[in-house]
């Protein structure tokens, strides 16, 4: 039994999830390793910043988290399936505020963040007077997000803002309803 962790999900919110999840996988063999276990670890990951080989104990070896990870973040019509995994889960959550499962309202922000010297993409934020990248985010009026973007830090708000929303249309055209498609 590991320790629990603030990224952790429950058994029961995973088993949404599961079935988008497992299909990423052709069944030849019997899986070694516990799904619910690796997703739990690819969200402390993402959450903590930390080094893949610095798991805490409890969590399944490194290889086989850094493997599922590659699998479920590849890019595919309509989104990884991290992302995919994602807009079913801010759906629900949107549900069980009884609001419509998909908003006809996002709003935009950035954030420019500093980096390396040795950073192969990066760029000059003037008006911040911030060297880096910056990321754009779309959240919805409960502040769940929909979609998002990295750029360099000299794009302004207003182009990352729209490289947002291109990636937003791309899920709208995969499967949104037609009141944001007509929105967007």
């Amino acid at each position: 039994m590991r320790k629990s962790y603030p990224s952790a999900i429950s058994r029961e919110q995973f088993e949404i999830i599961r079935p988008l999840l497992e299909s990423a996988r052709r069944k030849t063999c019997p899986r070694r390793v516990d799904l619910y276990e690796v997703f739990c670890a690819v969200l402390y990951l993402l959450r903590s910043g930390c080094q893949g080989r610095m798991l805490p104990d409890g969590f399944p070896k490194w290889r086989p988290v850094h493997a599922y990870f590659a699998i479920w973040s590849e890019p595919r019509e309509g989104g990884s399936l991290l992302e995919q995994a994602l807009k079913n889960q801010v759906g629900a959550a949107r549900q069980r505020l009884e609001r419509n499962a998909c908003s006809t309202v996002v709003i935009v922000d950035a954030q420019s963040v500093k980096n390396t010297d040795t950073a192969v993409q990066k760029g000059y934020d003037a008006g911040k007077k911030v060297s880096g990248i910056e990321r754009h985010i779309a959240v919805d009026t409960q502040g769940l997000p929909y979609a998002r973007a990295v750029s360099t830090a000299e794009v302004t708000d207003r182009k990352g803002g729209l490289q947002a929303a291109a990636s937003l249309q791309a899920w709208a055209r995969a499967g949104a309803t037609r009141a944001v498609r007509q929105r967007l």
